[in-house]
């Protein structure tokens, strides 16, 4: 799975991840920590310091961040977490 564009959303805490694969059950899921049973990249994006939270749906990610985390140094991570 790649990411396709990474965008803006009017909560300047959230970010929108576009996937190059969509969810094969179309269900909606939010996630607040690593847990067995969840996607693998879901439960790396949690090693980040700073993600909140993950919203997945359809062919997108919603990731939220801690208010005093810089998105400057959790966007290169995330991106290292999909090239793996």
């Amino acid at each position: 799975m790649e990411i396709l564009t990474i965008s803006e959303t009017p909560n300047y805490n959230t970010m929108k991840i576009t996937l190059s694969k969509s969810r094969q059950d179309h269900s909606s899921t939010t996630y607040t920590s690593a847990k067995e049973g969840q996607p693998n990249f879901i439960n790396r994006l949690f090693t980040i310091d700073g993600v909140k939270s993950v919203f997945y749906v359809m062919d997108f990610i919603s990731v939220d961040k801690e208010e005093n985390a810089s998105w400057d140094e959790i966007l290169p991570q995330i991106q290292e977490t999909f090239n793996q």
